[in-house]
């Protein structure tokens, strides 16, 4: 009778949810297990590096998750404890490892070729520099650092293990601040707000719909093929950005101006941005009206929306507001709350191309609530995507979409959803609920899940962990 009523409650899920099971398959882990994922398109794969206390697992898995091959090493010595980044070459996968202060690293190489496992030690000299950002592109790890007081960027490239040094200039290009004085990039970086962490850019991704709450914080970073864009948003005139080129360590500054409003006080007013598809998306909230400019890459407006006591005509949704949770929504009768809620909070907006369409979420964000602590990793989305809490130390590119399924967690949050074509007009319609959003709701039931990850694979969400019930690591798949 017992396994009967687990079969109903397993077809009930399966039905709410959209998922299906992809794959079950036996792993001896840790319930104290942690894990990292590596995606490789190119070859259909995915391989799994799992932590526990001594040993690091690695699994490779072809597309429908069968095992190809695995790996088993001791961890390096105590004083290395976390992992921070990967590269990989061929069949060399290099995990590295870091100490507390992050000036010692360990690079561990996983070679599936020959079957061994080696390990060698980087030293990074951080000489008055600070790291602002630990990043994977097109298989090479980057540490990034800004020298004190200047504008100095340090790119610390690790390749098969190896350690080599760039650096970018910016000191002679003046940055704006909250008050319009003219600061170096390092005034900027290194201040703090109650949201956001000094010395930080967040990643954005479309590895999965960018949360609000990733989207809220002022400085962020996109990769844009062999490209850095970081863009800063403490001036509420003009989105100030750069750009690096990876292949040459070239860089470019670009100011885009953000909506203006008649009258009234410019520094009572906040704004954001977001960057998709060569177009930089601009807003600014008052407490009684909200501008959403639309500009192409050259800052030539393309669009203009208006958010104020009235209708809003461009939604595709109701007023939605959430507490923590996809349980605790609520629906909100009027805009002017939606304008008061986002200034009361943290504004943002975010946007994802997705089946020739264009959505986009606009709203506010909390701070994280009692026992949550300032951002450290964020998370929202289409119907609302989603925050999460801290895993191992990891700063890992790879943990992007995990941290952003579990953004809400914590926080409040009011958003409408928007649809629009790739010109953006307005498309009529409700914005129908995206696998990310099926996930998100899924997730909440499976509380328990160990080593969990979040990945895509030939165009297919997945969604996986480890359940000591069973002893299995499943996969669960879901589709838009």
């Amino acid at each position: 009778m017992r396994k009967i009523f687990n079969l109903v409650i397993s077809l009930i899920s399966f039905c709410a949810y959209s998922q299906e099971i992809a794959k079950s398959v036996s792993l001896g882990i840790s319930k104290k297990a942690e894990v990292f994922q590596i995606v490789e398109e190119d070859k259909k794969q995915v391989s799994l590096f799992f932590s526990a206390r001594v040993n690091t697992l690695a699994v490779r898995f072809d597309e429908n998750f069968n095992v190809i091959d695995s790996l088993k090493t001791q961890k390096p010595s105590a004083e290395y404890s976390d992992i921070v980044g990967y590269s990989l070459s061929g069949n060399k996968y290099y995990a590295y490892w870091s100490n507390q202060n992050g000036k010692e690293m360990m690079a561990q190489c996983f070679d599936f070729e020959s079957k061994k496992v080696t390990s060698n030690p980087i030293s990074i000299v951080l000489e008055k520099e600070k790291i602002i950002k630990k990043i994977t592109v097109n298989k090479i790890f980057y540490i990034i650092s800004i020298t004190k007081n200047t504008g100095i960027l340090n790119f610390y490239v690790m390749k098969d293990g190896v350690l080599e040094r760039k650096s970018v200039d910016l000191t002679s290009k003046r940055f704006l601040n909250k008050g319009d004085q003219n600061k170096t990039l390092w005034d900027l970086v290194s201040n703090s707000t109650a949201y956001e962490s000094p010395y930080s850019f967040q990643t954005i991704s479309t590895e999965t719909p960018p949360s609000l709450a990733l989207s809220a914080n002022k400085h962020k970073v996109y990769v844009l093929g062999n490209t850095l864009l970081f863009t800063l948003d403490d001036n509420c005139r003009f989105s100030q950005t750069f750009t690096v080129d990876l292949n040459d360590f070239s860089v470019t500054t670009k100011l885009y101006e953000q909506p203006t409003f008649q009258g009234g006080d410019v520094y009572s007013y906040d704004s954001n941005s977001f960057f998709l598809d060569n177009k930089m998306i601009l807003m600014k909230s008052g407490s009684d009206l909200m501008r959403i400019v639309i500009k192409n890459i050259e800052d030539k407006q393309i669009k203009e929306f208006v958010i104020n006591n009235e209708e809003i005509n461009f939604k595709n949704s109701d007023i939605n507001q959430e507490n923590g949770s996809t349980k605790s929504l609520r629906v909100l009768e009027k805009s002017s709350q939606l304008i008061r809620k986002i200034n009361g909070n943290y504004p943002a907006i975010s946007l994802y191309n997705a089946n020739g369409k264009i959505y986009m979420i606009i709203g506010g964000v909390s701070n994280a609530q009692q026992g949550g602590g300032p951002m450290m990793f964020g998370g929202a989305g289409m119907g609302m995507y989603g925050m999460s809490g801290v895993m191992m130390g990891w700063a890992l590119s790879s943990s992007y979409s995990l941290n952003n399924l579990n953004s809400y967690k914590q926080r409040k949050v009011v958003y409408i959803n928007c649809l629009f074509d790739n010109d953006f007009n307005h498309l009529e319609g409700d914005v129908k609920k995206t696998g990310f959003d099926e996930l998100r709701s899924f997730s909440e039931t499976k509380p328990d899940l160990i080593a969990p990850v979040l990945f895509k694979l030939n165009s297919n969400l997945y969604y996986a962990g480890y359940n000591k019930h069973d002893g299995n690591y499943t996969f669960y798949k879901f589709v838009d």
